[in-house]
């Protein structure tokens, strides 16, 4: 079974390949974020994700760094100028930046295998006050060597249509900034390249294709939303040869998550490559919006591979 242990008196569940050199750990209560992602390179462990120092606060307001998983939005809502509000039913609610899913405790449902895990999250009454519907949200991580994938399944368990965009926000931990982040190098086929209002609420228009593969911390690409054509390949490149190679398919609609987005500040040594459903604001604008009928659900996979 999956190994249990306390950090920060939060439980920690890890995941271990069959050869026991690719291991991804996770804490359900701190939104299920993955806080460690280890492979083998060059002989020797090599940690994937950045954490920052407000990880383990569950009080915190900020995404933690790590593994988060968004739902039931991703990035920025506004209406009237208001952060956060959305309008349903003739009702204003309020949400954080990229919704809920990342401050909630999840419930282990399955850790009975040592190579995965089960997460689950489901509506409460809290989490109604914030988005008035009814799901269930299960991701199961697979680790294999140098390979991780996360089976997801959302579903609508309420009486009513349910509207959403869910994403990833993978922290990939890089160099220092000035000792070899710029050296990284993001490889990708953007198709649409968006412009944002100056919130990054809203998508106010298109901005000319930028070259690729390009350097993550090239301004070109930091908080910039694109659209991915046929090839959904998102793929990490390091100066020392490692590569992470990311993709997310529907599995009913393999363009279920067509949106990318790159979080790359210039002050810290982490690179996000985001696979996102929608664009912000898609809850107000309703253009955009995933809907599940009642009863009804979507199922996707992520897979991640490393080679070095």
């Amino acid at each position: 079974m999956a190994t249990k242990t306390l950090n920060h008196n939060l439980e920690v569940y890890t995941i271990k390949s069959s050869d026991g050199k690719t291991q991804m750990s996770f804490v359900p209560a701190k939104g299920a974020a993955g806080n460690s992602f280890v492979v083998q390179h060059a002989g020797k462990e090599r940690e994937l994700l950045f954490i920052h120092d407000h990880f383990w606060d569950l009080n915190s307001p900020h995404l933690p760094g790590g593994w988060p998983f968004l739902f039931p939005i991703c990035a920025r809502i506004e209406r009237d100028r208001v952060a956060g509000n959305y309008l349903y039913d003739g009702h204003l609610y309020n949400m954080p930046i990229h919704g809920i899913a990342a401050y909630f405790a999840w419930q282990v449902t399955d850790a009975s295998k040592p190579d995965s895990i089960t997460l689950q999250l489901t509506d409460t009454p809290k989490s109604r006050a914030q988005y008035p519907f009814s799901f269930k949200i299960e991701l199961t991580y697979i680790i294999t060597a140098n390979q991780l994938i996360c089976k997801q399944k959302y579903t609508n368990t309420g009486d009513k249509p349910l509207p959403y965009y869910a994403g990833f926000h993978p922290y990939f931990l890089t160099p220092q900034p000035g000792q070899g982040k710029e050296k990284v190098i993001l490889d990708y086929q953007p198709v649409r390249h968006f412009q944002y209002n100056v919130r990054m609420t809203d998508l106010i228009g298109e901005q000319p294709l930028f070259k690729t593969p390009i350097a993550v911390t090239s301004p070109e690409i930091h908080e910039q939303l694109v659209l991915l054509g046929e090839n959904k390949l998102l793929t990490l490149i390091y100066p020392d040869g490692l590569k992470m190679k990311m993709q997310v398919l529907g599995t009913s609609d393999k363009d279920l998550f067509s949106y990318a987005q790159v979080y790359s500040p210039d002050d810290q040594p982490f690179v996000c490559v985001e696979p996102w459903m929608s664009f912000p604001n898609a809850l107000n604008t309703v253009s955009g919006v995933r809907w599940l009928k009642p009863q009804q659900c979507d199922e996707a996979e992520l897979s991640l591979m490393v080679t070095t």
